[in-house]
Order: C-alpha cells, then structure tokens, then sequence
C-alpha cells in the first residue's frame, strides 16, 4: 500500500511541476507582453512599385505610359485583413497599409525583365508568435493589420496570392487578368467578379485548407479552366455571368463541402450522378451556349449542384 501512495504521490508532484513550468511559460509571456504593451508604432504606408504609370511632356503635351509588358503580382500576406480592388486606368497600381510596425512586417520589390515583362512581390507577417499577440490584444495593445492592393485597368498582370491566418477579400471586376491563382489557409476569403474582365481569363485557381472562401460571378472572367481544391472547409461557388467561351471546371474537396451555383444559360457536361443535377434549368436555345465540362473528386465530403 506504501509503494502504491509513493508512485501517487510522484505522478502528482510531476504533474505539478509540468502545471508550474506551464505556469511560468505563460507568465514569463504575459510579463514580456506587458513590458512592451506600449510599445506601439501605428503606421500608414503607401507603395507605389516603378511599374506606375509615368507622364512626360512631348512637344507641349503630357503623355502617360504605362509599362506594355505582362506583369506578374505576388502577394504573400499573413495575419490580417487583406482586399484587392479594382483602380481607374492610369492610376497605377499602389498598396496602402495601416499596421504596428513593432509587431508586424510588410516589404516589397520589384523587378523589369528585359522582354519588358515585370514582377511586383509583396510580402507581410508578423514578427511574434501567436500567444504574444493573443497576450497583447488582451492587455489592449493589439492592432488589426489592414492592407488594401489597388489594381489599374490597364495593366496586363497575372495574380498569384497567398493569405495565411487572416480575411481576404477581392473584387476584379473590369480589370486585366490573365491567370489567378489564390491560396488560403486557415482563414476566410472571398473573390467577386462583377463585371468582365478586359479580355478571358486562362486559368482560375483557387486552393484552401482550414477555412472556407465563396466565389460570385466567375463567368464574367470566362476562364478556359476553373480549378477548386477545398481541404477541411467549405465553398461556395457562383457560375454565373457573361461566360464568352467554353471551360474545364475541375473540383476536388476532402473533408468538406462545395455548393456550386450553374447559370441557365450555359450547358452542363460531365454532371450526371453528381447531387443536385436533377435540378438543374438547362433551356434549349437555337443559340451556341457555352459549355461548362465538370469534373469532380470527392472524399469524405461532397459537392452539391444547384
């Protein structure tokens, strides 16, 4: 019986001691939160990379150039609130960002190729752990990032984006997109395409983990290829539009759910079996109507037509 009450008593003095060090650890993070509680450095930062617009004087006149080359933007942002929005052309493409520089990190870069073609990055995170800043939001020295991409009219640009621990919301409407490709993880995001775009899109990928996004409008983009890979989350997906060609929507889902919203006036391949296809409106029309060819994988989840 005395061996017995002997090992008791170790396992509770080591469970205590494991208690006490957890104790400390988070002590220890709150005390160096509350040390730096005041520090803050609340700033408001405008990018405007070299691929603006430039405006010279010939012969009197102002000219504006705006470089002719595809260009490709990168955005690889991570905790905070993000939004892309469509700008007027000529007015560049520009980010404005509001957030703690003591905390968080924001760079750029941006590079001209010799085929006149460019590369604008953009880079943001932040630079404590997640304790630390859950510590510093309790003690009332938290601030949300927020960065807003503005994107001009005119410019020819792949976009390729990449949103970690955060909210992303973006509207490209009426702007020059040749390929997107968005990548969410542990977060919320939202893409609206509410008019279209100055010529198709190529390719629209979208892939996420451990969060949920929704789409509105893709048909105004009229990519030749829709690709949707939802892990652990759901989506929601809106087909509607001015579809101005035939496309491959291809979607994979794992643990997870995606609603898919099909336009009545297009023609739906590759659907039957698929649950909700009953349902779907398909008019006949003298008329050529776009094609929309489905194809679906689906584990331990599933994906709902409607």
């Amino acid at each position: 019986m005395s061996e017995k009450r002997g090992c008791l008593k170790t396992g509770l003095f080591g469970c205590l001691g494991i208690f006490v060090i957890l104790i400390l650890l988070i002590g220890g993070g709150a005390l160096v939160a509350w040390n730096k509680s005041g520090d803050r450095r609340i700033e408001d930062k405008v990018l405007t990379p070299e691929v603006a617009p430039t405006t010279t004087e010939v012969d009197g006149f102002k000219v504006t150039e705006v470089p002719a080359g595809v260009g490709l933007v990168l955005l690889d942002l991570a905790d905070g609130e993000f939004e892309i929005h469509p700008a007027p052309a000529g007015s560049g493409l520009r980010i404005e960002a509001n957030y703690d520089s003591a905390v968080y990190a924001l760079e750029d870069y941006y590079e001209a190729l010799p085929d006149s073609s460019w590369v604008y990055g953009v880079r943001s995170r932040s630079t404590i752990s997640g304790l630390h800043a859950a510590l510093r939001s309790m003690m009332g020295a938290g601030h949300s990032t927020e960065i807003d991409v503005y994107l001009p009219a005119d410019s020819q640009m792949e976009l390729r984006v990449k949103v970690a621990q955060g909210g992303f919301e973006a509207d490209l409407g009426g702007l020059w997109i040749t390929d997107a490709d968005f990548y969410y993880n542990k977060g919320g995001f939202s893409l609206a395409i509410d008019e279209p775009l100055k010529e198709p899109m190529d390719t629209l990928t979208i892939r996420g983990s451990m969060g949920g996004f929704e789409a509105s409008r893709l048909g105004n983009a009229s990519p030749r290829l829709i690709f949707v890979q939802c892990k652990m989350g759901g989506a929601d997906i809106d087909l509607r539009g001015d579809w101005a060609r035939d496309a491959a929507i291809n979607l994979e889902v794992l643990m997870g759910g995606i609603g898919v919203r099909v336009p009545d006036h297009v023609r739906a391949e590759g659907v039957e079996g698929m649950q909700g296809a009953d349902k779907l409106m398909m008019t006949d029309s003298e008329m050529p109507q776009p094609v929309l060819r489905f194809k679906v994988k689906q584990k331990m989840g599933e994906i709902e037509l409607y």
